[in-house]
């Protein structure tokens, strides 16, 4: 499929094929097993695509090997794909307010999904909804029971309650080996750590500027601090001219 992170502005987008497809030499194909043969069943296909992104439009290559005994136009089989990118760009986003263990863990959740392992993406959003509520002092056993204690305890909204679940399902058939023959998509695991930015944003961001900006406007109030301290003299004088 042509939805792809950029390698070169960064943004989450659907590429634009613009040349035809180019069948890589029989030599770079993937081989068969352990031999150095090329496998004659998997040819390699490749294609120009563009960046809708205004301020990018730059150009990346997508490949994929295509099986021959799929059926259909080798075009529609091939933007059917899961693609293969270059350049690649590792995105790697800080959460400067959530706990450094938890906030490692959905940095690399990202790094996986901009590099295409989606399953590996989706496996640690997992994990981030468990580290949560573990943070949060909750510690029965079981993912499920841990979310369901969150929303109890007012720490998580009734829908992100919904989305964890979510993130719990889909994470569990990759965690149980129930991958089944379906791949999951790259959009897929998108919405999934969108979710699980939205419960870190929840339950430890948000929480963090609110106190920030509570803080602040204490500090900057009329008449000094709320504890009646006096202001510090000096800075700029703004009363009126003589």
């Amino acid at each position: 499929m042509a939805s792809t992170v950029c390698g070169w502005c960064g943004d989450r987008t659907h590429m634009t094929m613009v040349t035809d497809l180019y069948q890589l030499p029989e030599g770079l194909w993937p081989t068969k097993g352990y031999s150095a043969t090329p496998d004659r069943d998997l040819p390699v296909w490749m294609a120009a695509f563009r960046c809708p992104n205004e301020n990018c439009q730059r150009l990346s290559i997508g490949w994929a090997p295509l099986h021959r005994a799929k059926m259909g136009p080798t075009k529609d089989l091939f933007l059917r794909e899961q693609l293969n990118w270059e350049p690649t760009q590792i995105r790697r986003p800080a959460f400067p307010d959530v706990p450094k263990e938890i906030a490692d863990t959905a940095s690399e959740a990202h790094a996986c999904l901009s590099i295409g392992a989606a399953r590996g993406a989706v496996a640690l959003a997992r994990a981030v909804v468990e580290a949560t509520a573990k943070a949060k002092g909750i510690t029965m056993h079981g993912i499920a029971p841990k979310i369901a204690a969150m929303r109890e305890q007012d720490i998580i909204s009734p829908l992100t309650e919904q989305t964890s679940h979510q993130i719990r399902k889909d994470g569990n058939s990759i965690a149980h080996g129930d991958i089944g023959e379906e791949l999951m998509s790259l959009d897929d695991a998108a919405a999934i750590l969108e979710f699980m930015d939205a419960l870190l944003d929840e339950v430890f961001q948000r929480p963090a500027k609110l106190t920030r900006l509570s803080e602040r406007g204490t500090q900057q109030a009329p008449g000094g601090s709320a504890d009646g301290a006096t202001p510090v003299q000096g800075g700029a004088d703004f009363s009126t001219p003589h």
